[in-house]
């Protein structure tokens, strides 16, 4: 299979004629047909039906376009690749960021690598929960910052910052009879959770057995929610500083519950991936920072 029989197969389809397909890919229609012919041959199956002026897909053409169309995009995309590297094509370093590290920590420290390494191209993907890591898993990402979840023995991490999450809600909106709130009263009112952006999804931590629970995308709509009266929920104190001091929103303390804790976060890695020049630069610079 080359990619001169998988480029006339999808003109092709694309074209709906050899005669159109062959022009769009500047090749004779004989050409096309025979590179199209040998595609169907090399794998015995019958790609498209030819019963009809179009040419159209059968069953199995289906499936086999559309992966045919995702091989050529991710083969064009590693040519120009290779092209961009052998022309000194300056590096990205990929970092996937736990959507609650707003502020990453060692920013400082990351701010003064880019400085130093202004090739350096920085792309973050913000996640949650299981995302995080998901990233690193599916090579989406040289490195990842966020808290302990999920991690084990497959990852190599240590601890850079330590974030206050705080349980909070408007004034007023818990009507409670004593300091400390109870599960009861918590129960039928609305928990306010961030949606787990991974695949397979872990359990939510730090919740209420039986509870209601809303769930949203960002932070940003987890904030403006507590400050509309509309639930209660575990935030990042630095997130609402603001509004705590103005008394837009205050702290909740609650029976047997974690309603204010501090939550390491780490720089992590997998122990099997490779790591780049640039990716492992990164990683001495933010640990020599935090020793």
């Amino acid at each position: 299979m080359t990619n001169d029989q998988l480029l006339a197969f999808i003109a092709v389809v694309e074209k709906g004629s050899f005669r159109s397909a062959a022009n769009a890919i500047f090749k004779t229609q004989s050409s096309v047909s025979a590179a199209v012919k040998n595609l169907e041959q090399e794998f015995n199956l019958q790609l498209l039906s030819r019963e009809t002026y179009r040419p159209s897909l059968t069953t199995e053409g289906k499936a086999f376009y559309q992966q045919a169309k995702k091989l050529l995009v991710q083969a064009n995309e590693l040519e120009s690749l290779g092209h961009k590297l052998a022309a000194g094509a300056e590096p990205i370093l990929t970092i996937s960021l736990s959507a609650m590290c707003a502020i990453p920590p060692g920013l400082n420290a990351m701010k003064r690598f880019c400085e130093q390494n202004q090739q350096v191209h920085l792309s973050i993907n913000t996640e949650h929960l299981s995302g995080v890591l998901e990233q690193l898993q599916r090579e989406k990402a040289d490195l990842a910052i966020g808290p302990h979840h999920g991690l084990d023995d497959s990852y190599e991490f240590i601890e850079i910052s330590q974030i206050t999450m705080i349980t909070v809600a408007a004034p007023g909106y818990i009507k409670s009879i004593s300091d400390t709130i109870t599960h009861a009263e918590l129960r039928q009112l609305p928990h306010i959770l961030m949606t787990d952006t991974g695949t397979t999804p872990f359990d939510h931590f730090n919740v209420i057995a039986g509870g209601k629970r809303w769930y949203v995308s960002d932070y940003l709509i987890k904030k403006s929610l507590l400050l509309a009266g509309m639930g209660w929920a575990r935030i990042p104190l630095h997130m609402i500083e603001k509004e705590l001091e103005q008394g837009e929103l205050v702290p909740l303390k609650v029976a047997n519950f974690n309603s204010t804790s501090q939550l390491p976060i780490y720089l992590i890695r997998l122990r099997d991936q490779p790591q780049g020049e640039i990716a492992q630069s990164f990683w001495d610079a933010i640990i020599h920072h935090e020793r």
